[in-house]
């Protein structure tokens, strides 16, 4: 819906003061009264000042000492207080607005926390972005606007102009007065044409800024997922995306305000020049000050311009305030419009729930404009729940990656994002014809070797306590077609060795060899938080992440085919395809199930030589587990599993499991052993080949 400077914007306005000021005994309708008689008392400090210069011209005219000294005594109290009173009104406007932001966030919450409102806002309703965003920095900024920059100038412009009008109408009849309405009737129509499509843009800013937040507040939440991916330069696109988004917006709106200042400003100066053209109305039309002296028509005509320039400045604060009235209704669009939507899915929730009777008191709040209901909140103690297989031949670049990254160069003018695939997948050999293998890279000699990875005497420690022993002295040998299981208690350090493996931390003592290098085609972590990049991803690139995905047919083929083997076909249409953006947050709609098997879905598309799986089954079942183990053989990709099933077994070679106390001990699933603690009844002691 197009947001804009209308009767809609007007109607949520009053919804926005009857919040802000729900009655004559609230303490923000008593700080509004306190403000505006403050207000008064700086209108009339004004007038006397306003008038001073033309006092001083008499007597100064008239050479006269004694009043002089008095006149300047009575100007310096003057100033003195109009200081003082225009310091107060603006620490009771700031005051104000806090009251203000108070009120409205605590009513916002009362229907945010009742009834899972924020579950079913966020979880299951999609209409409303970010609204994190609109209780917190889109709340503030209204308020603020509102009581510090409009409420005033607003209701005291009316008194203001009616008296002044009066004052113009005395010294220079009623063509002054009456030129001064016309030339605001212009200036108004003008900035009403320039301050709507402002609105909308202001309404789209605020959409950007939160979109922008809300994917660095992703990124901080999961840290070690996307280290795990190695996909901090695809999230750093992802990332300048969202900015790119933003910037443009913002310059559409600097354009906007551009304009618009120019015309505010336009009127503002010229309202200077229209006060003169008025005193000359009666020096040269009218002839009302020829009997007049020379220093009695400089008096007359000094005191005279205060009254008409005023006027004219009293309606020229008036078109000013434009550029805020349009910030104003951006914000106050977005957030009434998630009042509006809190409150609907308050009163739907109303009409299917059961009697209040049988709801629990100790989570009833009833919000009612009943007053015998509005009495009956009280202070509530509640404890708070915690949440929360080896391919000996290389593939070429196409068939590892379904040519994702072909034309990469010409497809894509961010020079990072090119940057990133061609380093990630050597590329260069791409450049040549897409000849097969990467001859120049300096880890491929390595890849026909069975040892891929190895440990030697490794001992990990929590990086959150030292002195904490996780493993110790582990040594193993990772080989090609030796599939291997960790187990052990929680806690008790599994995550930890595919950290070292993974390279996210370093052994607190000993040496890890890795002697392929790290990225997707290789070796591809999956960890146990799921990671999927929200906002506007479609699920092609959710399925190729950590790269970035470019739109190829002959790709479609094997998606659906790899989504049918996980029974995750319905995901195609519930998505719009693979190239629609997803209008949905997958974390948050898709079961823990079908996530993992999403997740499971990027493991084979990129088919690496080793995939390393953190609890990647455990939401699914036996039966799913035993599809997802065979489609990985199917692949030909090792795999390094951690879990607890003992169903894991059977597709494993050898067992690693954790023992209290940093002890470990490998099994081989034929019953050969080694420990930390013993010997090995294999010839190699030091290191085990798994």
């Amino acid at each position: 819906m197009k947001l804009d400077f209308d009767l809609l914007f007007g109607k949520r306005l009053l919804t926005f003061i009857n919040i802000l000021f729900p009655g004559f005994k609230s303490t923000t309708t008593l700080l509004v009264f306190l403000l505006l008689i403050v207000a008064i008392l700086d209108q009339v400090a004004t007038y006397f000042i306003g008038i001073l210069p033309s006092e001083f011209l008499v007597i100064l005219g008239k050479r006269d000492k004694d009043n002089f000294k008095y006149l300047v005594f009575k100007a310096t109290i003057f100033i003195v207080f109009k200081a003082f009173i225009l310091s107060f009104v603006k620490y009771l406007s700031s005051l104000l607005s806090l009251k203000c932001r108070e009120k409205f966030n605590y009513i916002l919450h009362r229907f945010y926390f009742k009834r899972h409102g924020f579950y079913r806002l966020n979880a299951i309703g999609q209409s409303i972005d970010n609204p994190d965003q609109r209780m917190t920095q889109d709340i503030e900024k209204a308020t603020r606007i509102f009581c510090t920059d409009l409420l005033c100038p607003i209701i005291l412009s009316p008194l203001i102009i009616i008296y002044y009008s009066y004052l113009t109408f005395i010294s220079a009849g009623w063509m002054a007065p009456l030129s001064i309405y016309i030339y605001f009737i212009i200036a108004t129509f003008t900035n009403k044409m320039l301050i709507s499509p402002i609105v909308s843009f202001t309404n789209e800013q605020e959409k950007r800024e939160g979109d922008f937040r809300l994917k660095h507040v992703e990124v901080r939440c999961n840290t070690e997922s996307i280290a795990f991916y190695q996909s901090g330069l695809l999230e750093n696109v992802l990332t300048n995306q969202k900015l790119r988004k933003l910037i443009k917006t913002q310059k559409e709106l600097v354009y906007r305000r551009f304009i618009l200042n120019f015309i505010t400003n336009t009127f503002n100066y010229f309202g200077g020049t229209l006060s003169y053209l008025i005193i000359g109305i009666p020096v040269f039309l009218t002839k009302s000050y020829d009997n007049l002296t020379i220093d009695e028509l400089t008096a007359l005509v000094s005191k005279n311009a205060f009254f008409y320039i005023y006027l004219i400045h009293a309606f020229t604060n008036l078109i000013s305030l434009s550029d805020n009235l349009g910030a104003l209704a951006g914000v106050t669009h977005r957030v009434i419009e998630l009042f509006e939507e809190l409150r609907r899915l308050h009163e739907d929730r109303l009409e299917t729930e059961r009697p209040p009777s049988t709801v629990p008191s100790s989570i009833v709040i009833i919000a009612s404009k009943d007053k015998q209901k509005s009495q009956m909140f009280r202070k509530l103690n509640c404890t708070k729940k915690k949440d929360v297989v080896g391919e000996s031949g290389l593939k070429n670049i196409e068939q590892l990656h379904g040519k994702q990254i072909k034309n990469i160069i010409d497809a894509d003018s961010d020079s990072e994002e090119g940057e990133y695939l061609l380093d990630e997948l050597h590329v260069s050999n791409l450049l040549d014809n897409g000849r097969e293998g990467l001859s120049n890279d300096p880890f491929g000699s390595f890849y026909d070797s069975e040892v891929v990875l190895r440990f030697d005497h490794v001992t990990i420690s929590s990086h959150f306590d030292t002195s904490t022993v996780l493993v110790h002295g582990l040594s193993l040998n990772l080989v090609k077609g030796k599939n291997l299981l960790i187990t052990g208690d929680s806690s008790s350090g599994k995550t930890s060795i595919l950290r070292v493996m993974a390279g996210l931390w370093e052994p607190s003592f000993g040496k890890v060899d890795r002697l392929w290098k790290i990225k997707p085609s290789t070796f591809f972590f999956t960890p146990q938080k799921t990671y999927f990049p929200s906002g506007d991803i479609t699920l092609r690139q959710q399925i190729v992440y950590p790269f970035k995905a470019l739109p190829n047919e002959n790709d479609i083929p094997q998606f659906q085919y790899i989504l049918q083997s996980l029974h995750l076909t319905n995901l195609q249409n519930r998505c719009g395809g693979f190239d629609n953006p997803i209008n949905f947050d997958l974390n948050e709609n898709l079961s823990p199930g079908e996530l993992q098997r999403l997740a499971i879905a990027r493991i084979l598309y990129h088919k690496p030589k080793f995939a390393f799986l953190d609890e990647s089954t455990s939401a699914v079942g036996v039966e799913m587990e035993t599809i997802i183990y065979k489609l990985l053989l199917e692949f030909n990709i090792n795999f390094v599993s951690v879990g607890h099933r003992q169903s894991l077994k059977k597709f494993h070679d050898r067992e690693l499991k954790i023992l209290p106390n940093g002890n470990w001990k490998i099994t081989d699933l034929d019953s050969v052993s080694i420990s930390s603690s013993g010997k090995s009844i294999i010839e190699n002691n030091s290191i085990l080949a798994i």
